[in-house]
């Protein structure tokens, strides 16, 4: 039987490399709370058609964040009851959506879409700081968090990291042996820090003592995440898979997930849908104020309805790490040519920790 991950011997402690493949990472590493991600999706995956696994562990190999929720959905929809039959054959068409899944007298068509946020220059910048946290990583600072104040591009050019990696060694080296931090300029707060410069980049960091034995040196990361601003994702992921397959004979599912830095909020998700809701003013403050809809969503504008292949949406922000809180939309196309009653599926009601029989925290 073919596994997602076989079974090997496996010793590697340490978390992930920022540029290293997820799949490479499960694959070897050893730590308990990664092995457990591990066994789950390899758990998953047996309950996978036999007849397309090989395809699909080649995908989690090039592709890991789209085969991930490929994998979700099947077992998603199998704990459901639904048996899924992928790339089925579809009327008046030679594309086939990624489910047939069917229960009882239920059958849905479903397509798995991973909808990024992130433009191409957002992707260089991503790696060019990978790279550099990778390196930040290996330093040696057994009494001292480094905290990554800035990083400052300068250029297009490729950062030094040998270099880089060497002069921020250095200066750690220095702190230890004086046994306090030595700092060469001052953040944009104000506040002392080391500034490495080269004509490529600036790294400010900073140092505050550390007394517990630690995987890697590095206290904290740039970046964040934020709320809302997803609907450019969405419109691209809907233009993709909404009129793929033409006219269908069942229901279709298009489902979403939005990875990226921007949690969907529940007001963006039906503005784009079905357009941009505004309050009208009301001379009675004691009854609720109107809303009128603008005729500006992807489902609904002035041309007219559109995607009416599309019976509903699922739409989530999902990875293997966060199954336990993943919140998720299950929104009905209401002009859908192939309309189903959602309220037989339990994602219509349930969070999807309690349908894949997660401990919620």
């Amino acid at each position: 039987m073919e596994k997602l991950f076989d079974d090997k011997e496996r010793t590697e402690n340490r978390y992930a490399r920022h540029l290293e493949k997820s799949y490479n990472f499960y694959d070897s590493t050893a730590k308990p709370e990664f092995v457990a991600v591990r066994e789950m999706l390899n758990d998953w995956f047996s309950r996978y058609p036999e007849t397309d696994k090989r395809q699909l562990k080649g995908d989690f190999r090039t592709q890991f964040e789209s085969a991930f929720f490929e994998l979700f959905i099947h077992e998603l929809f199998f704990r459901q009851g639904f048996t899924l039959t992928p790339h089925p054959t579809v009327l008046n068409s030679s594309k086939n959506p990624d489910f047939l899944a069917k229960k009882g007298n239920i059958e849905i068509y479903l397509e798995a879409k991973v909808a990024t946020d992130k433009t191409n220059d957002e992707r260089t910048l991503e790696n060019k700081l990978g790279a550099i946290y990778d390196n930040l990583q290996n330093l040696s600072s057994p009494d001292y968090w480094i905290d990554i104040q800035e990083i400052t591009f300068k250029s297009n050019k490729q950062v030094k990291l040998s270099r880089m990696k060497t002069q921020i060694q250095t200066w750690l080296a220095e702190c230890h042996s004086k046994q306090q931090p030595m700092y060469n300029d001052y953040n944009d707060f104000g506040r002392e820090c080391f500034s490495y410069n080269d004509d490529s980049v600036t790294i400010s960091l900073s140092l505050f003592p550390s007394t517990i034995e630690k995987d890697h040196p590095i206290a904290s990361y740039l970046g964040g995440s934020y709320s809302g601003g997803c609907e450019e994702a969405l419109i691209g992921a809907i233009k993709e898979k909404g009129a793929r397959y033409g006219h269908l004979d069942k229901p279709y599912i298009v489902c979403i997930n939005l990875p990226g830095l921007r949690y969907p909020r529940t007001d963006e998700i039906y503005n784009t849908l079905f357009g941009q809701r505004r309050l009208l003013s009301n001379s009675n403050i004691f009854d609720p104020a109107p809303i009128s809809t603008e005729m500006d969503g992807i489902l609904k504008n002035a041309t007219g309805l559109r995607f009416t292949q599309v019976s509903a949406f699922f739409i989530t922000r999902v990875f293997e790490s966060n199954l336990h809180a993943a919140d998720h939309w299950l929104v009905e196309h209401t002009e859908a040519k192939n309309k189903m009653d959602l309220r037989k599926l339990s994602i219509y009601s349930e969070k999807i920790a309690t349908i894949l029989s997660l401990n919620q925290s």
